[in-house]
Protein backbone atom coordinates (compact mmCIF):
# COMPACT_ATOMS: atom_id res chain seq x y z
CA UNK A 1 0.00 0.00 0.00
CA UNK A 2 0.99 3.23 -0.73
CA UNK A 3 2.02 5.92 2.41
CA UNK A 4 0.43 9.01 2.35
CA UNK A 5 1.13 12.56 4.21
CA UNK A 6 -0.87 15.26 5.18
CA UNK A 7 -0.86 18.37 7.18
CA UNK A 8 -4.30 18.96 8.82
CA UNK A 9 -4.61 22.55 9.60
CA UNK A 10 -7.07 24.20 12.35
CA UNK A 11 -8.35 27.49 10.93
CA UNK A 12 -6.92 30.57 12.96
CA UNK A 13 -10.66 31.18 13.31
CA UNK A 14 -11.79 27.54 15.46
CA UNK A 15 -11.78 27.00 19.19
CA UNK A 16 -9.42 23.74 18.96
CA UNK A 17 -5.74 23.44 19.26
CA UNK A 18 -3.76 20.75 17.92
CA UNK A 19 -3.35 19.15 21.12
CA UNK A 20 -6.75 18.61 21.15
CA UNK A 21 -7.30 17.30 17.17
CA UNK A 22 -4.11 15.13 18.20
CA UNK A 23 -6.51 13.48 21.38
CA UNK A 24 -9.52 13.51 19.71
CA UNK A 25 -7.94 11.01 16.62
CA UNK A 26 -5.78 8.77 19.55
CA UNK A 27 -8.84 8.39 21.54
CA UNK A 28 -10.62 7.23 17.83
CA UNK A 29 -7.91 4.78 17.61
CA UNK A 30 -6.88 6.49 14.39
CA UNK A 31 -3.67 3.98 13.50
CA UNK A 32 -1.35 6.79 11.40
CA UNK A 33 1.74 7.98 12.71
CA UNK A 34 1.16 11.63 14.07
CA UNK A 35 2.78 14.64 14.88
CA UNK A 36 1.61 17.87 16.30
CA UNK A 37 2.78 21.06 14.92
CA UNK A 38 2.06 24.72 15.34
CA UNK A 39 -0.60 24.67 12.63
CA UNK A 40 -2.56 21.19 13.46
CA UNK A 41 -1.34 17.80 12.77
CA UNK A 42 0.82 15.83 10.41
CA UNK A 43 -0.69 12.72 9.47
CA UNK A 44 1.01 9.77 7.73
CA UNK A 45 -0.02 6.23 6.78
CA UNK A 46 -1.77 4.07 4.05
CA UNK A 47 -4.06 6.29 2.43
CA UNK A 48 -7.44 4.81 3.57
CA UNK A 49 -6.14 5.37 7.11
CA UNK A 50 -5.11 9.28 6.59
CA UNK A 51 -8.91 9.68 4.49
CA UNK A 52 -10.58 8.24 7.96
CA UNK A 53 -8.13 10.54 9.82
CA UNK A 54 -9.31 13.25 8.13
CA UNK A 55 -12.92 12.55 8.42
CA UNK A 56 -12.66 11.96 11.98
CA UNK A 57 -10.86 15.51 12.72
CA UNK A 58 -13.76 17.31 10.63
CA UNK A 59 -16.41 15.85 13.46
CA UNK A 60 -14.60 18.19 15.67
CA UNK A 61 -15.44 21.37 13.24
CA UNK A 62 -16.33 20.61 10.00
CA UNK A 63 -15.24 24.35 8.42
CA UNK A 64 -12.01 24.68 10.37
CA UNK A 65 -10.18 21.84 9.53
CA UNK A 66 -8.12 21.68 5.97
CA UNK A 67 -6.29 19.08 4.64
CA UNK A 68 -3.48 19.83 2.52
CA UNK A 69 -0.72 17.09 1.24
CA UNK A 70 2.83 17.25 2.69
CA UNK A 71 5.87 15.92 0.46
CA UNK A 72 8.19 14.67 3.10
CA UNK A 73 7.26 12.63 5.64
CA UNK A 74 7.70 14.17 9.50
CA UNK A 75 11.03 13.84 10.92
CA UNK A 76 12.62 13.78 7.24
CA UNK A 77 16.40 15.30 7.36
CA UNK A 78 15.74 16.73 4.00
CA UNK A 79 13.51 19.53 5.50
CA UNK A 80 14.16 19.10 9.42
CA UNK A 81 15.65 22.36 11.00
CA UNK A 82 17.66 20.52 12.92
CA UNK A 83 19.85 18.68 10.26
CA UNK A 84 19.47 22.19 8.32
CA UNK A 85 21.02 24.05 10.81
CA UNK A 86 18.06 26.12 11.68
CA UNK A 87 15.15 28.85 9.49
CA UNK A 88 11.74 28.29 8.49
CA UNK A 89 11.18 25.30 6.37
CA UNK A 90 10.71 25.14 2.68
CA UNK A 91 7.13 26.39 1.97
CA UNK A 92 6.58 27.51 5.42
CA UNK A 93 5.57 31.31 4.26
CA UNK A 94 3.46 29.98 1.72
CA UNK A 95 1.65 27.61 4.07
CA UNK A 96 1.43 30.67 6.57
CA UNK A 97 -0.10 32.77 3.92
CA UNK A 98 -2.98 29.80 3.07
CA UNK A 99 -3.42 29.73 6.78
CA UNK A 100 -4.48 33.36 7.14
CA UNK A 101 -7.64 32.74 4.04
CA UNK A 102 -8.65 29.61 5.88
CA UNK A 103 -11.65 31.78 8.11
CA UNK A 104 -12.96 33.29 4.58
CA UNK A 105 -12.87 29.69 3.00
CA UNK A 106 -14.52 27.82 6.06
CA UNK A 107 -17.31 30.89 5.59
CA UNK A 108 -18.03 30.65 2.30
CA UNK A 109 -18.29 26.57 2.54
CA UNK A 110 -20.46 27.16 5.30
CA UNK A 111 -22.42 29.54 3.20
CA UNK A 112 -22.61 26.60 0.49
CA UNK A 113 -23.58 23.96 2.71
CA UNK A 114 -26.35 26.40 4.34
CA UNK A 115 -27.52 27.12 0.90
CA UNK A 116 -27.93 31.01 1.59
CA UNK A 117 -29.19 32.88 -1.09
CA UNK A 118 -28.27 35.80 -2.85
CA UNK A 119 -30.18 38.10 -1.70
CA UNK A 120 -28.79 37.49 1.58
CA UNK A 121 -25.50 37.50 0.39
CA UNK A 122 -26.47 41.11 -0.87
CA UNK A 123 -28.04 42.17 2.06
CA UNK A 124 -25.64 42.24 4.90
CA UNK A 125 -24.09 45.03 6.20
CA UNK A 126 -21.40 46.60 4.36
CA UNK A 127 -21.66 44.98 1.05
CA UNK A 128 -22.73 46.46 -2.52
CA UNK A 129 -24.47 44.90 -4.78
CA UNK A 130 -22.72 44.90 -8.59
CA UNK A 131 -25.22 47.26 -9.88
CA UNK A 132 -24.97 50.08 -6.89
CA UNK A 133 -21.11 49.65 -7.30
CA UNK A 134 -21.29 50.38 -11.20
CA UNK A 135 -23.42 53.40 -10.34
CA UNK A 136 -20.78 54.62 -8.29
CA UNK A 137 -18.30 53.97 -10.87
CA UNK A 138 -20.36 56.16 -13.41
CA UNK A 139 -20.81 59.12 -11.07
CA UNK A 140 -16.77 59.09 -10.24
CA UNK A 141 -15.11 58.54 -13.47
CA UNK A 142 -16.11 60.50 -15.91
Amino acid sequence: MKEEVRLLVISPGSELTPGALYRHLVERGIRVRMKETCFGVVVEGRREEVEEALRRARELDPYGIFSKPRGYPPGDPRICRASRGGSPRMGFSFLDYEFEKLPLIGEALRELEEGEKEEEREEREGRLRVEELREVLREEIP
